[in-house]
């Protein structure tokens, strides 16, 4: 690595250590627009020359949009983060640098390409157009969807942040995650059953058959479904009268991937039990990225080398539902994202923050040259 690079590099990283230390972990609790982690992004961006805005929507759900320019080309990456589980070894919030990776809470997913971003920003002078949003871990949308009502029509394109290897990635499966409430009778295990009082009995039967759904030839064949949470119940000897099950599964991409999820679901209805009360609610459903043909020339016109689909779920798609054509594109694999110790390789970093830098100064030219062509 030349010293150019290696400057490069540890510039990245400084941003990263930054953003690693500010715990976003947690936004419906405690992201407002004076968070840290929003404040160190807007700082950056106003030394760049960036005029930024912060868009409070509630909830934990903040919007900070950095324009310097005009270009057709928006970035967007989320700067929250899942919560640390208890098996990392190192602190989650101190990027740690060792053998070629960096170490920390939201380093690969997603405040690498954060920190990707801010470099871009400041070491050029390029218009440049980026959203910085706070909710996408939680499954909400509201900050995407929000903004593409009140300002989607300003861009032609947008690169969403996630891990893809640095390789543009113009497909990918849906989303959808429920929770299920099972109610039951509370009463001595004295007298339990193998009747419907315990609702983790039911909560299990259900899910029981819910799993073979999944199986070959069935509804849910090749969706991802999987039962993530299932919690309720007192006490070994006390029958249980209440049981929460949240689950979610991923539709293959396709135009009616909506249409797929509401079958899967009507499925997954029909095994509720039929004589006990349940509250079924719809956490989240996320359409899936399909294949714009139109951004394969815009991606390759940008120097960008295109990958395969992938399994995971971006906002990506509500760009491109909100009519913002778009392209995943960001730093390290998928493999780390929410893992214990999570890291992103350095030379990862530095393949993103150059590919982005590809895009801002394609955009540059193409502008300057449809300005010559619009004087002659």
């Amino acid at each position: 690595m030349s010293e150019a690079e290696a400057k490069q590099v540890e510039q990245i990283l400084g941003h990263l250590r930054e953003l690693v230390r500010c715990d976003s972990s947690d936004p419906e609790t405690s992201v407002t627009p004076d968070h840290p982690v929003l404040r160190y992004a807007a700082g950056v961006l106003k030394e760049a020359g960036c005029e930024v805005t912060i868009h409070d929507l509630g909830g934990g759900c903040v919007n900070l949009l950095a324009l310097r320019g005009h270009t057709t080309t928006l970035f967007n990456c989320h700067l929250d983060t899942v919560k640390p589980n208890p098996n990392w070894v190192r602190d989650p919030f101190t990027l740690s640098v060792e053998d070629g990776r960096a170490y920390g809470l939201g380093a690969c997913d997603i405040k690498g390409a954060a920190a990707c971003m801010l470099w871009v920003a400041q070491s050029s002078t390029e218009p440049i157009a980026i959203l910085f949003t706070t909710d996408e871990e939680a499954g909400k949308g509201v900050c995407v969807e929000a903004f593409l009502r009140e300002q989607g029509q300003k861009w032609s394109h947008a690169v969403v942040a996630e891990p893809t290897r640095a390789k543009g990635v113009l497909q990918h499966r849906g989303f959808a995650s429920f929770e299920i409430e099972f109610t039951g009778s509370a009463g001595h295990t004295s007298g339990a059953d193998a009747s419907n009082e315990s609702a983790i009995h039911n909560a299990i039967d259900w899910g029981h058959e819910a799993l073979k759904l999944a199986k070959p030839g069935k509804a849910l064949e090749g969706s991802r479904f999987n039962i993530g949470i299932i919690n309720g119940g007192t006490a070994s000897n006390v029958i249980a009268a209440s049981a929460k099950v949240r689950f979610g599964f991923r539709p293959l991409p396709s135009p009616n991937a909506i249409e797929v999820a509401q079958k899967c679901v009507h499925e997954l209805q029909g095994l509720l039990p039929k004589d006990g009360p349940v509250q079924w609610t719809d956490r989240f459903v996320g359409p899936a990225l399909v294949r714009d043909e139109q951004m394969i020339p815009v991606v390759e016109s940008w120097g960008i080398e295109l990958g395969p689909d992938v399994d995971f779920w971006t906002e990506a798609a509500l760009f491109c539902v909100g009519g913002l054509p778009a392209v995943v594109l960001g730093p390290g694999d998928i493999a780390q994202a929410h893992a214990s110790d999570e890291f992103v390789e350095l030379d990862q970093l530095k393949l993103c923050a150059d590919a982005y830098h590809k895009i801002v100064k394609a955009e540059s030219n193409a502008a300057l040259s449809a300005g010559g062509a619009h004087a002659s």
